[in-house]
């Protein structure tokens, strides 16, 4: 699976269904991939109704990352792969959360520094969870309200990483982190990423599509 993120979650869900499963190696060459969806097994499709709706668990044979691919990417493309690397950080706390928020640019070389410690983090989590029965909950910061922002605008406004973005600023804002909000909101919109909805996007369609989310259950989202 030679791409980003859509490349590695359909090449793995084929994976995973055909002949019940059989190996696949993902090589992520965007930065959304690199950090977070190339590791952790979840593979998928979306459907119109909601994100990701359609997918299974496959663990990757291998994953082979090159930061050097990143050179590749236009600046759009980077910036919503660093939501991800924000989110992660947000997620990690310590060395990582200190060196995100210290970033002044957002590119190829300064984000290449982080692309290991996220994979990293995200694997240490998933080791100890890997069906999201506990822990692996905590990857999904931003997640619920990002995708259902995706779905709500029909997939074509924005990217994954963009949504992430305002979904982190949700998550943030039911918390209560006021604080850390606006301190989030500063490196988003440093990064050219969006922290405001689109007002052609019905937040009532928002709030209705998180309510579907995959993850929800008997007793609510998690």
């Amino acid at each position: 699976a030679f791409g980003g993120g859509v490349v590695g979650d359909l090449a793995g869900f084929c994976a995973a269904v055909y002949q019940r499963g059989i190996p696949v190696v993902q090589v992520p060459t965007t930065l959304v991939a690199q950090v977070d969806s190339a590791y952790g097994g979840k593979t998928g499709v979306d459907l119109p109704e909601a994100k990701n709706y359609v997918g299974a668990y496959h663990q990757p044979a291998a994953v082979l990352t090159d930061p050097a691919a990143l050179r590749t990417l236009p600046p759009e493309e980077l910036a919503a792969g660093f939501a991800e690397v924000l989110k992660t950080a947000l997620i990690a706390g310590g060395p990582l959360w200190e060196g995100v928020r210290a970033l002044e640019r957002v590119d190829a070389e300064t984000v290449t520094p982080f692309v290991f410690d996220c994979a990293r983090t995200k694997l240490e989590i998933v080791a100890e969870d890997e069906r999201d029965g506990g822990r692996r909950a905590v990857l999904n910061l931003g997640h619920t309200v990002g995708h259902a922002i995706e779905s709500a605008s029909g997939y074509s406004r924005y990217r994954h990483g963009e949504a992430v973005a305002l979904g982190v600023l949700a998550a943030l804002r039911l918390s209560g982190q006021e604080e850390l909000r606006a301190e989030v909101s500063g490196l988003l919109d440093r990064a050219g990423l969006p922290t405001e909805l689109d007002p052609e996007v019905a937040v009532d369609d928002v709030i209705a599509l998180s309510g579907r989310d995959k993850k929800a259950t008997a007793d609510g989202l998690p």
